[in-house]
């Protein structure tokens, strides 16, 4: 009977051991990918990319949830060749900590839908424009009483927290607009609110919403875009000019010979990498 109990408490132990570990994999933020599977800058014939790897068509996880692909990780894998590298390794970051783990040297630089402004070019080296981007306002397809920002009046608005989209609700607000505003952690969030009817609008980049409204034209369409252009850089350490000067030479060589055209083509449709001013 004692040796009965002793088991039955081993088990017990055993599965919730394992049940610990489980979730503790689960619940990781952080996570690599590539051949490479070593740690810092051992291997320098790596380039260590830093991804919000849930932000189609730019970058995301494919449809097994194992491979990150995307507009972003084409352009990262071609200028890691034109490094002299051999390989690229992702790493899985979220989006509001992204900055300062680069500055950390979690990884070599971000090439993750990067919107220019001021405050990364004083953060950070930010390499020249290669993404035409603005923003721009979605709502279901059947809505017909919100175009702009000044008609989100009593509303309720969402978009993914720390980028340029949520920064320019939160400006909307403190110059007096009123509506009600949630942030989330994935881009991929608020558009299944605004699907479900939890929201009447989002506010994120052009390039994010004509992915999902060319998916699905019955749930969304784009009621209005900024005047103003939102290019997207690569973004490397605030130290590692080197680095950055290196792949601005290779930008523009892509652009030159028709790669960059030829990548945008493969996930647009369409060439985004011009008229970026």
């Amino acid at each position: 009977m004692i040796l009965s109990k002793r088991k039955t408490v081993l088990l017990v132990f055993a599965l919730i051991m394992s049940l610990v570990f489980v979730l503790s994999a689960c619940g990781s933020s952080d996570t690599t990918e590539g051949s490479n599977s070593g740690t810092g800058k051992s291997d320098s014939d790596v380039l260590r990319v830093g991804v919000d790897d849930c932000y189609p068509p730019m970058e995301y996880k494919d449809e097994n949830g194992k491979d990150t692909i995307g507009f972003d990780v084409d352009v990262a894998k071609e200028v890691a060749k034109r490094l002299g590298k051999s390989d690229v390794k992702f790493i899985s970051n979220d989006w509001d900590g992204i900055f300062a783990a680069l500055e950390t040297d979690k990884f070599d630089c971000i090439i993750s839908s990067v919107s220019i402004n001021e405050e990364r070019k004083k953060a950070h080296s930010l390499t020249k424009p290669y993404v035409a981007n603005k923003l721009v306002l979605v709502t279901s397809a059947s809505n017909k009483d919100i175009t702009s920002p000044e008609t989100l009046s009593g509303k309720k608005v969402g978009s993914q927290s720390g980028t340029t989209s949520s920064k320019y609700a939160e400006k909307l607000i403190s110059d007096g607009a009123k509506f009600e505003f949630t942030k989330y952690d994935l881009v991929t969030e608020p558009f299944q609110e605004l699907k479900i009817g939890r929201l009447d609008a989002i506010i994120v980049d052009i390039v994010v919403a004509q992915y999902y409204v060319a998916k699905d034209k019955e749930s969304y369409k784009v009621v209005w875009e900024s005047a103003d252009a939102e290019p997207m850089a690569i973004c490397c350490q605030k130290d590692d000019t080197e680095l950055r000067d290196k792949i601005d030479k290779i930008l523009d060589d892509m652009r030159t010979d028709g790669t960059m055209k030829t990548i945008s083509e493969k996930w647009f449709g369409k060439d985004i990498t011009s008229n970026l001013e």
